[in-house]
């Protein structure tokens, strides 16, 4: 297994991880994903994707990535995913949801991450024939300062053989996907892949080669563990210090085994208290650079299908079913926002909407805790339904009065 050797410089009045080069094959061939020259719009946070064809005359592997970088002033992260379906739009354009349909990630690069990106020696990331024919090209850009006029077309070069290696390289996404940060404090959030999630997920036990941890401008510190049998195991990565434009590679050589059943948990410590982190408001999940995540991205092998993402929303996992417990705690968000119209409606219908005990009749108690007592707003789960949906609707400003007047008159 090779060793990379990862220091930091500081270059240009920024710092870098840089993996030292290592040759490659004779026989390896390349070719480059990077959208066109595109104008950079003055918003602070766009992601903008691009759909890209693959040679497929044969099956390869993908044995390195570099990221090409051609403006520096805008370049947050980016992501590379395989296309596991014929794609028909392969124009630039702004991300949207119809973009998570590749759902693969094979690569991904950040801000500080300097040099060529290796899959391990004795494996690397299949595409081709009978395997991903397009692959999906995701870029942020954070227009700090709104500057116009700056343009943009980076992307990665991907080098590649026919020689396959022993094993298919994977790639999974492990972390917490519902966060709030308080205002004023030093904050820690948790989540990851349970052990529910990994019995069900992995047939066999898997081996972590290289971890990335990603957070934005309020994380400090993270550590990503393993436990098995509820005990703790191992630290697979730590940043005691971490920093979002210089965060670390982190290389397990020997790679670091997961089982079945193993649980994978990430902690990241938010600091919204000192200095300019200070904030007057919570902040919570997001993909802009003024909200926060808490990732992991985290290189294994041999490839398990499906097995790309692990993530929990608070306490629930999102990626398997535990047949014990109600899945999302019996939360359908699909569904209740199908029949949140109704519920509110229904309020209004039956609820006065004069302050005055008559409130607290039987019709409005029903019509009221058909509402609140729906799995999707209890608990933490609850306050992000809140402030992601129920905000969101125009009438629930509104009704919201009338539920606050009923709970503080009939309770």
């Amino acid at each position: 297994m090779r060793q990379f050797l990862v220091v930091i410089l500081l270059l240009c009045g920024y710092t870098s991880s840089v993996v030292a080069e290592r040759p490659l094959e004779a026989d390896v061939r390349y070719f480059d994903i990077r959208i066109p020259a595109l104008q950079v719009p003055t918003k602070r946070t766009h992601y903008v994707c691009q759909k890209i064809k693959v040679p497929d005359a044969d099956t390869f592997h993908a044995i390195a990535f570099e990221p090409l970088i051609s403006n520096h002033d805008v370049m947050h992260h980016m992501l590379l995913f395989g296309c596991d379906y014929d794609v028909q739009d392969t124009a630039p354009h702004e991300c949207s949801g119809a973009d998570a349909q590749c759902s693969s990630w094979l690569a991904q690069w950040t801000m500080g991450v300097e040099g060529k990106i290796y899959t391990p020696d004795n494996a690397g990331v299949r595409f081709g024939k009978h395997s991903y024919s397009y692959m999906s090209l995701q870029i942020h850009w954070n227009n700090e300062r709104s500057t116009a006029n700056l343009t943009d077309n980076s992307g990665f070069r991907i080098y590649y053989t026919t020689k396959l290696r022993q094993y298919d390289v994977g790639n999974v996404q492990i972390g917490q996907q519902d966060l709030d940060i308080p205002p004023h404090a030093i904050h820690n959030e948790s989540g990851g892949c349970s052990g529910t999630c990994t019995a069900a997920m992995l047939p066999h036990p898997i081996y972590l080669t290289r971890t990335y941890i990603h957070m934005h401008y309020l994380g400090v510190n993270s550590l990503l563990e393993v436990y098995r049998d509820g005990k703790f195991l191992k630290r697979v990565a730590y940043d005691k210090e971490y920093d979002y434009k210089i965060s670390p590679i982190h290389t397990h050589d020997p790679p670091i085994e997961i089982r079945p059943g193993d649980e994978v948990r990430l902690t990241c410590t938010f600091d919204s208290l000192t200095g300019d982190r200070n904030r007057n408001q919570s902040l919570y999940f997001g993909e802009g650079s003024n909200a926060e995540m808490c990732y992991a991205f985290v290189t294994y092998f041999p490839n398990v299908q499906n097995f790309d993402q692990c993530l929990q929303f608070d306490e629930f996992d999102m990626n398997c079913i535990d047949p014990n417990k109600p899945y999302m705690g019996g939360c359908d968000f699909r569904k209740f926002r199908q029949d949140l119209k109704s519920y509110l409606q229904d309020i209004q219908t039956n609820c006065p909407t004069i302050p005055g005990p008559s409130i607290c009749h039987q019709q409005c108690g029903r019509s009221v805790g058909q509402l609140l007592n729906q799995p999707c707003l209890q608990g933490r789960l609850g306050s992000n339904t809140r402030r992601t949906i129920l905000s969101q609707t125009p009438i629930w400003t509104d009704v919201s009065r009338i539920v606050d007047h009923f709970t503080e008159t009939c309770n």
